[in-house]
């Protein structure tokens, strides 16, 4: 058979179209280690192979490519049989299967740039400082009132503490290197910190590693390239995060609210605001805008968030134990973010209200501790556990409540309140208020 030449193939071109089907020759260039051979086709296209024999005997055709007898957008002649040769010398060195070498050869070179690319992304991937910095800001997007409280805890207890580990790209970091974090907090026994900390890095870890499969994650997740979250590993320490028990005494109470009372900053009306209203999560009352705020129907609606709910739900109470409380706030930041802005631009942070409450008790009590009162003076003057539930949004997530019970409680609710507020200014008053269910008609009636 003739030696291939761009003349030949023009012949078998002109054949197949007359034919109508599909005409082959081959090279007589290196018999014996395989051949060049071309397959045209009516449509005037020339495809090439390297026939050889594989080592069952059989014949086989490997595709090398299209024929272009310039080599543009293809190969030409010489290419093609450039290409042959570096085969032919495969298969003397003994590769008889030379298809299955090239498929093994072109796997292992995938592999290889695989591996390449994500040592890339590696390289390139965030630190840990910069994967808490990232959730933080996502908090403060969503408007989350938390996210500053979240940026001062992950400050104080990772980034300064640590400075080494935070530099470090996240995706490396495993549940042994962060075991020095929570060491720390054990030793200095600093337990509910332990537990918040492991919070809002099991968070951030979370978003990273979701980030490539959720669209609704902001796209700065998925170039910390996490795909596992280290801090799942770690123990959730519930056995050092005892439930506090702390109560403040009457007196205790009395000066608070004395003190929050002389105060005229916004973060005291926050306070008073969240105390007067039965004693509601200080982190709801500082997300109350002018909008959550009703004259005409008397009511005020926080919102709450807690919990898995992707939308808070609207915990509407009582106006007039706090309208008076509220005027001036109400004027002053109709249009903010917050009725208890200092600066019309930002709520308090719940850190400012914490310093607030350990300044006046002199650190004997905590912020939390004064929900913990609100709700155990509220039992103590006979307010139902079913209504304080409704009043200070307890468990309300359950099946009964979601779907069956639509009674609003708002008649029990004013009731209470009424009550509570009488107390509240009987015990700033100075009077000898005694709580309890058995003498309440005579002492509410006495206020």
């Amino acid at each position: 058979m003739p030696t291939l030449t761009a003349r030949s193939i023009e012949t078998l071109r002109k054949r197949a179209q007359q034919e109508g089907r599909a005409v082959t020759a081959s090279d007589d260039r290196g018999r014996g280690a395989g051949v060049l051979r071309v397959r045209v086709h009516p449509s005037g296209n020339v495809a090439l192979f390297y026939r050889y024999t594989d080592p069952r005997g059989r014949r086989d055709d490997l595709p090398l490519g299209t024929y272009a007898p310039d080599g543009r957008g293809g190969l030409s002649l010489k290419d093609a049989r450039d290409r042959v040769d570096a085969l032919r010398l495969l298969y003397r060195g003994g590769v008889r299967d030379v298809r299955a070498h090239l498929e093994a050869e072109a796997r292992r070179e995938a592999e290889a740039r695989r591996r390449e690319a994500e040592a890339r992304e590696k390289q390139q991937a965030g630190s840990l400082r910069a994967l808490l910095l990232a959730y933080v800001e996502h908090l403060r997007e969503q408007g989350r009132v938390s996210w500053q409280d979240v940026q001062s805890a992950v400050t104080l207890h990772v980034l300064d503490p640590f400075p080494d580990l935070a530099e470090r790209r996240a995706n490396e970091i495993t549940a042994a290197d962060l075991r020095i974090v929570f060491d720390r907090l054990v030793e200095l026994g600093r337990t509910r910190a332990l537990g918040k900390v492991r919070a809002h890095l099991h968070a951030a870890y979370t978003l990273a590693a979701r980030a490539p499969f959720k669209s609704t994650i902001p796209a700065v997740f998925r170039g910390f390239v996490v795909t596992a979250n280290p801090v799942a590993a770690l123990p959730t320490y519930s056995e050092l995060s005892i439930p506090g028990d702390r109560v403040l005494s009457r007196a205790e109470l009395r000066e608070l609210l004395r003190a929050l009372h002389a105060s005229d900053t916004m973060p005291a009306r926050a306070l008073l605001t969240a105390i007067y209203l039965g004693g509601q999560r200080p982190a709801q009352v500082l997300r109350i805008t002018a909008a959550d705020v009703d004259p005409d129907r008397g009511t005020i609606t926080l919102h709450d968030g807690k919990g898995r709910r992707t939308r808070p739900r609207a915990h509407v109470l009582p106006l007039d134990p706090v309208a008076d409380l509220i005027r001036e706030p109400l004027a002053a930041n109709a249009g903010a973010p917050s009725l208890f802005s200092s600066d019309g631009k930002r709520p308090p942070s719940l850190t400012t209200l914490s310093v607030l409450v350990r300044r006046i008790g002199e650190g004997a009590y905590q912020l939390r501790d004064v929900r913990r009162t609100c709700e155990t003076e509220l039992a103590a003057l006979g307010v139902s556990k079913d209504v304080r539930a409704q009043l200070l949004s307890h468990g309300l997530g359950g099946v009964q409540d979601r779907h069956y019970d639509r009674h609003d409680y708002m008649r029990e609710k004013r009731e209470a309140l009424a009550r509570w507020g009488a107390y509240l200014e009987g015990l700033r008053a100075g009077g000898d208020v005694v709580p309890f269910a058995g003498r309440l008609n005579r002492e509410v009636e006495s206020l």
